[in-house]
């Protein structure tokens, strides 16, 4: 095989030398590299896809609304008093 360009022929002389081992590990590093990291992106269709395929999507009946409602009437008041603070503050 010969190289095509300087980068090909700097990585074939890395690789020159090297046990099978070791060229075996570099190998899986750079088709990790390539397919994580240099490969074209995804568009924005097949990422949401992907996503919903492990997690699912969001199914509920009710309005917006209604789960903006639920939402915050579930949360509960977190004043703090003077009396509180003093307690948390180690006094």
């Amino acid at each position: 095989m010969e190289a095509r360009t300087i980068y090909e022929e700097q990585i074939l002389k890395d690789f020159q030398g090297l046990s099978e081992h070791s060229q075996r590990k570099l190998a899986k590093i750079i088709s990790f590299l390539r397919k994580e990291l240099i490969e074209p992106l995804k568009d924005e269709k097949q990422l949401t896809d992907e996503f919903l395929s492990v997690c699912g999507a969001w199914q509920d009946d009710r309005t917006v609304e209604e789960q903006i409602h639920t939402i915050y009437s579930a949360r509960q008041s977190r004043k703090v008093t003077d009396e509180s603070f003093e307690i948390y503050a180690g006094h």
